[in-house]
């Protein structure tokens, strides 16, 4: 855990937070961090968690999936971001509204993520395919046909 600071904003990170560094709970203890110090845009959290053991491969992919989405700066498309969604905005202050974007997409894309790990670690979602979760198939009775 050598990529793990000391200190993280001028806080000490205390050691449970240590411990879950990689985890959705260390990523809402550095966005806090952030609230706390009057910066209302943090980083996005999604890329500093790492995927639970025992994902099957399916949803893994998917978790990989959306947390490899990005933002678009330029278009500024809100979620899921698609050519039809045009970067329409109220007020002068662009960068404010391309960073509240850019957080909507953080936030909806770590929703997703998290409801992923819950689907597939509770076991019994049928687009599982690790072998552990997925009972050996029957075999199947076929239909005896009169030879030709």
């Amino acid at each position: 855990m050598t990529d793990i600071p000391a200190t993280y904003l001028g806080v000490d990170v205390p050691p449970h937070i240590r411990d879950s560094w990689h985890t959705w709970e260390g990523a809402r203890w550095r966005t806090q961090r952030h609230w706390a110090n009057n910066k209302p845009f943090p980083p996005d959290q999604r890329f500093t968690v790492r995927p639970p053991a025992g994902m099957c491969p399916t949803h893994r992919q998917g978790w990989l999936d959306y947390r490899n989405m990005r933002f678009n700066e330029e278009t500024g498309d809100p979620w899921p971001g698609n050519p039809q969604s045009p970067f329409l905005f109220v007020g002068s202050d662009m960068n404010r509204l391309r960073n509240e974007r850019r957080l909507q997409w953080d936030r909806k894309a770590s929703e997703q993520m998290q409801l992923i790990e819950r689907i597939c670690l509770r076991g019994d979602s049928p687009q599982c395919t690790s072998p552990v979760e997925i009972p050996a198939p029957r075999p199947i009775v076929d239909v005896h046909l009169p030879a030709a």
